[in-house]
């Protein structure tokens, strides 16, 4: 039987649920009865965004070009520069709100992003 994505963890505390298309953070607070919860929805086109920067984030170099052929012109979506540059600081700012950094994404001048995969771990189930 094939282990299938789940999906993936960021810094121990963010939660990328793939099938839900959420971010969930949690946190323990400052004493035993504190606990932070946030959800962000993501929208489809960040969900595969997403999905293709964290599962190749080994690579140094996501090429934009390879982007936008597997998330946009993969399901028949028009894709552009502009849409890629677009979603990016989309997903960016949904990041951010979650405590990362904005280069966690990271702009590779004029050919594509890195992600820092330090940060990532990948979820499957049976």
């Amino acid at each position: 039987m094939e282990n299938r994505l789940y999906g993936f963890i960021i810094d121990d505390d963010i939660q990328f649920d793939i099938a839900n298309r959420r971010l969930l953070y949690y946190s323990d607070g400052a004493s035993e009865r504190t606990l932070f919860f946030k959800v962000i929805s993501l929208n489809e086109i960040q969900t595969r965004l997403l999905i293709y920067l964290l599962a190749n984030s080994r690579d140094a170099v996501i090429y934009k070009n390879d982007i936008m052929k597997n998330v946009w012109d993969a399901v028949n979506l028009s894709s552009s520069s502009q849409r890629l540059w677009h979603a990016i600081n989309e997903l960016r700012k949904k990041l951010t709100s979650l405590g990362l950094p904005e280069d966690f994404i990271a702009n590779v001048h004029g050919i594509g992003y890195s992600v820092d995969n330090h940060r990532v771990s990948s979820l499957f189930i049976k």
